[in-house]
């Protein structure tokens, strides 16, 4: 017997506000991200990520902000976006294999192969994997720009170490200053969507 799936809807107010908690999460891991790849820049380049960083991160926060109070605003039967339920494996499940393949991994990497700069670069690549079944089970897409971002930041990374000069630091620098960027720029991106769906629907 084939199980046909129904969208769904949900009110604008539930969607903002669970954008909302979104975006918090996004903020606090981005700023974990941040503070690993600030501890590895000096110099001239270590003042201008404090002062990019700093100002990204008071964005961040002033957008999940914007979007609690935008929540709060919206009227509680205001129909929002359709949603398609996700399918796939269990939130939990996704969130405990993740854990697993970065406990392992960053051992591996810390005790028997004795890199343990790489560390970062490996997290990098599980989380950015599992943004992708997390898109399909939370049916967000746009989790898949970020996860598939968070590759590219990897990569960058790999690349980067080839560079002449370059020194371990980077593959601690680049994962976390890039990871950190991708997260508080989504994090934009879903207050600013939000606001002109929300004046779209004429509930603002």
């Amino acid at each position: 017997m084939t199980q046909t799936t129904h969208p769904g809807f949900r009110t604008l107010r539930d969607q903002i506000r669970n954008g909302a908690k979104g975006a918090l999460i996004g903020t606090l891991f981005g700023l974990m991200w941040y503070v690993f790849g600030l501890a590895a820049v000096h110099g001239t380049q270590e003042r201008m990520a404090l002062i990019a960083g700093a100002t990204a991160l008071v964005l961040a926060a002033a957008a999940v902000i914007s979007l609690f109070l935008l929540s709060g605003r919206i009227p509680p039967r205001v129909k929002g976006r359709t949603v398609v339920p996700g399918s796939g494996p269990k939130f939990i499940t996704i969130v405990i294999i993740e854990a697993v393949v970065l406990g392992v991994g960053n051992n591996v990497l810390r005790t028997s192969l004795h890199r343990p700069e790489l560390m970062y670069t490996w997290s990098a690549l599980v989380v950015g994997a599992h943004f992708f079944p997390m898109a399909r089970k939370l049916s967000a897409p746009m989790l898949r720009v970020i996860g598939a971002a968070m590759l590219a930041v990897a990569a960058l990374t790999a690349l980067a170490a080839q560079l002449h000069g370059a020194t371990t630091d980077v593959w601690q620098a680049v994962p976390g200053l890039g990871c950190a960027a991708i997260l508080w720029a989504s994090v934009l991106f879903t207050a600013v969507r939000a606001h002109r769906f929300s004046k779209k629907s004429g509930s603002k």
